[in-house]
């Protein structure tokens, strides 16, 4: 009798072990897999980024140097993007952040985080918190994706 008073709830999962149906998990490396990042990540596809690279030895003489890259989330201090460059850690980037209503954000960065694998995946740091860009992040979200 006293068994059918208490319920059995199941063991809450590990969330420093994501489940297997996430997309990234077999792509990320270790630096990847454990969110250290602070601030709100938004996950969108209506928003196109392109790269420059900046430094000395980046000249590519009759050639665009900016490189479309894609977005895999993006927050007020920084990105994630999945591309085919090769970047160094520590590396200066100049990124373009263009939304579909074709408002743009020029923001300096650095490359804080790299996974190899089949897509080489970036963490960029935004050299300075970019409030204007939250604010259009926010205003401009439609589909809430909580992870």
């Amino acid at each position: 009798m006293l068994q059918d008073a208490f319920i059995i709830m199941p063991k809450p999962p590990n969330p420093a072990k994501p489940p297997d149906e996430h997309w990234s998990k077999s792509t990320m490396s270790a630096p990847f897999k454990v969110n250290r990042r602070m601030g709100i990540r938004y996950i969108r596809k209506d928003i196109g980024v392109t790269l420059r690279k900046i430094g000395l030895f980046n000249f590519n003489i009759g050639a665009n140097q900016d490189s479309s890259v894609k977005l895999v989330d993006i927050s007020s201090r920084g990105v994630m993007i999945a591309t085919e460059l090769k970047l160094p850690v520590n590396k200066q980037v100049f990124l373009t952040i263009r939304f579909a209503d074709f408002k743009e954000y020029k923001i300096l960065g650095k490359v804080v985080r790299k996974s190899e694998g089949a897509i080489l995946i970036y963490g960029i740091k935004f050299d300075k918190v970019n409030n204007k860009l939250a604010d259009k992040l926010l205003a401009t979200q439609r589909k809430l994706s909580f992870t």
